[in-house]
């Protein structure tokens, strides 16, 4: 396999942070760079909501000695104060590819999860001739009710944040984390499942250390872009396409995640078994295994944690 002659590629080994300077905000963005060839193409991470760079520690563990990687962390598309410039999805999708046009990556693969996903699939929907391949997990045509509803209270509290009366404590973030928690994740499945509720409390547990109200931080990341056209129309056509979903996820289904692979042509479908919508963290070999096999371009049929079916 050749570099491609990408100076990433070529970079010594092992992680560093980039600046990636873009029009609208400069922001940072994590490499990593293995100690012997790599396998394919370089490997571009885009985070749901609510987290960063950092947030792949596991994944990297199982992938990067064979896999270069780049993690941006993509500015929030609402800043506080300044609801007026909010950015849309065409913004963030060319946030995303001025990290690897910065790191001069010509070819890449995309690997979108939950609100990284619209980026993902806008790349490889307008630059199929860049994307070698593209895997997208807990995805959705659009957020579901409960969803959708937490948006909306998100967006109440931002407005009521911005009065001067306004006044929060440790309780009322400790309460807004876990009610975002309670959407994200699908309680009932965590009582039966000890890596699911295990990966819940994680997430609980950051969001409660911050200062930040995090439904609040939620809304202004990408949750109300969530509400404004997801899926763009017109499908993807050209790019080995992965798609693939928690049995149990509540916050993106398995038949939401199943409709956005419809639209991509000859999509593989994936469901992994017990599993919810963080499966990154909950099965991390199982979920690094399936990624690395679909970069390979090797056969899923062996993954006993997973039913598999073909797009048309």
């Amino acid at each position: 396999m050749t570099r491609q002659g990408s100076p990433l590629l070529s970079a010594p080994a092992g992680a560093r942070d980039h600046r990636i300077t873009w029009r609208a905000a400069d922001y940072p963005c994590r490499t990593v760079v293995p100690h012997g060839p790599a396998g394919t193409e370089p490997l571009l991470v885009l985070s749901g909501g609510l987290q960063t760079r950092h947030s792949w520690a596991r994944f990297e563990r199982h992938v990067a000695s064979r896999f270069a990687l780049v993690i941006p962390d993509l500015p929030p598309a609402r800043t506080p104060g300044q609801t007026a410039q909010s950015l849309s999805w065409d913004d963030l999708t060319d946030a995303a590819l001025r990290a690897v046009d910065q790191l001069r990556i010509r070819r890449f693969a995309v690997l979108g999860v939950s609100s990284g996903y619209p980026i993902g699939y806008r790349l490889a929907q307008r630059h199929p001739d860049r994307v070698t391949r593209l895997l997208l997990f807990g995805a959705s045509p659009r957020p579901t009710p409960r969803l959708a509803e937490l948006i909306g209270k998100g967006l109440d509290r931002e407005a009521d944040a911005r009065s001067p009366c306004s006044a929060e404590g440790p309780s009322d973030r400790l309460r807004a984390a876990r009610e975002l928690v309670g959407v994200l994740t699908n309680t009932e499945a965590a009582e039966r499942h000890l890596l699911i509720k295990a990966a819940g409390r994680v997430v609980l547990d950051q969001l409660a250390a911050s200062a930040d109200d995090p439904l609040i931080r939620y809304v202004h990341d990408r949750g109300f872009l969530l509400l404004r056209d997801p899926l763009p129309p017109g499908g993807v056509r050209g790019v080995p396409s992965l798609v693939g979903v928690g049995e149990f996820d509540t916050a993106t289904t398995v038949a939401d995640n199943r409709a956005v692979a419809a639209t991509i042509s000859r999509a593989t479908f994936v469901v992994m078994k017990n599993a919810d919508h963080l499966l990154h963290m909950e099965r991390d070999a199982d979920f690094a295994t399936l990624v690395a096999l679909f970069l390979d371009g090797r056969p899923l049929g062996t993954l006993q944690h997973c039913s598999i079916e073909k797009m048309p």
